[in-house]
Parts: C-alpha cells; sequence; structure tokens
C-alpha cells in the first residue's frame, strides 16, 4: 500500500472514530466496546498489508474480531469473551516480540 493510500484509510478511521464519539452520547453503553474492536478490525485491515513484520498477526486478529464482533446484538457474554480472547491474542504477541 502506498503512502497516499494509507494516508486516506487513516483519515477515514479517523472520522470513523470521531462520529462514534459523537454517536456513543446517544447510543446503549455496549455500542463503545463494539466501535473500538470495530476500529482495530480496520487497523488490522490495512496494517495486515503493510511490511512490518506482523502483517499474518493483524490479519489474524482482524479475522477473529470480524467473525465475532457482530454478536454484542445478541450476545453480551460471548461478545465479552472475544474480547478477552483478542486481548490475550495481543498480550501473547507482546510477550513473544518482547526481547528476553
Amino acid at each position: 500500500m502506498g503512502k497516499d493510500e494509507l494516508y486516506t484509510r487513516l483519515f477515514e478511521l479517523v472520522g470513523y472514530m470521531l462520529t462514534s464519539a459523537r454517536g456513543l452520547i446517544d447510543e446503549p453503553q455496549l455500542y463503545g466496546p463494539f466501535r473500538l474492536i470495530d476500529g482495530v478490525s480496520r487497523l488490522c485491515g490495512f496494517l495486515g498489508e503493510e511490511e512490518t513484520g506482523y502483517g499474518d498477526f493483524f490479519i489474524s486478529l482482524k479475522k477473529k474480531i470480524d467473525e465475532g464482533k457482530f454478536v454484542v446484538m445478541a450476545d453480551t457474554e460471548a461478545f465479552v469473551k472475544l474480547l478477552d480472547e483478542v486481548i490475550l491474542d495481543y498480550t501473547k504477541k507482546v510477550k513473544e516480540e518482547k526481547p528476553s
């Protein structure tokens, strides 16, 4: 992905986050965590395309999030479990990357 495309996608993400922040004032409480995890998915989407050494991780994390994020509408417990799982996946990756 070129710089122009990256900047465009980041610009769009900023717009998503800004409008999400405003929308959350009147939306149900669980929309906040949903919008945050959706934002992470969007970030992972374009970070997975970059040559950072983390591409496979970001793609895998995005897939996991996208497969489960809409459960928030019907099953709060399952949504919380998804959040816990992706946090665990992330912390494992941090530990792998941390020098001993």
